[in-house]
């Protein structure tokens, strides 16, 4: 059964995606607004936001196969400060990407929202100094992509001169 929707609900609708409305409410900043959470409390906390929206929800159950263990266990490694892009998964670089390139309609929504949920939860200090890790392992994936390792070249070893047959 088709509900349809009067053009006055369909532009409310509208304006509620086109508005901030579903960026997480940032709550003002006192000394006793945010607590110190560990990394995976952080990454947890992330992750049922992602969980929350809508489009980012489908986005990451689409490029994680439906391994949400998957992307709960990439946020934790993405949000420790310790963490290189040595080593990253393909799920966690894309995740980054998300993160940082808005680059289509889900890095155009999945930035800003990533970014309030930070600042929501965290000391403005932490929450940029997290912001700019994330923006250093992007820049550092980005290098890698246009400064691919040169291919390793194996040479054969030499052979002795007595060994191809030479006289001396």
């Amino acid at each position: 059964m088709t509900i349809p929707l009067r053009l006055e609900k369909m532009q409310h609708a509208q304006s509620i995606i086109l508005h901030d409305d579903l960026l997480p409410k940032v709550e003002p900043h006192g000394s006793d607004s945010h607590l110190e959470l560990s990394t995976a409390e952080l990454a947890f906390r992330i992750f049922a936001a992602f969980r929350a929206h809508p489009h980012i929800n489908n986005v990451l159950t689409h490029i994680s196969r439906a391994k949400w263990v998957e992307v709960e266990k990439s946020l934790n490694r993405i949000l420790d400060l310790a963490t290189t892009s040595d080593g990253l998964s393909p799920l966690e670089e894309n995740i980054i990407e998300l993160m940082v390139g808005e680059r289509g309609v889900t890095g155009k929504i999945l930035k800003p929202y990533f970014v309030t949920a930070l600042h929501s939860r965290l000391e403005p200090s932490h929450a940029e100094r997290l912001i700019r890790h994330i923006k250093t392992l992007y820049l550092e994936l980005e290098w890698k992509v246009q400064h691919p390792p040169a291919p390793l070249v194996i040479q054969p070893p030499e052979e002795p001169d007595h060994a191809r047959g030479e006289s001396q």
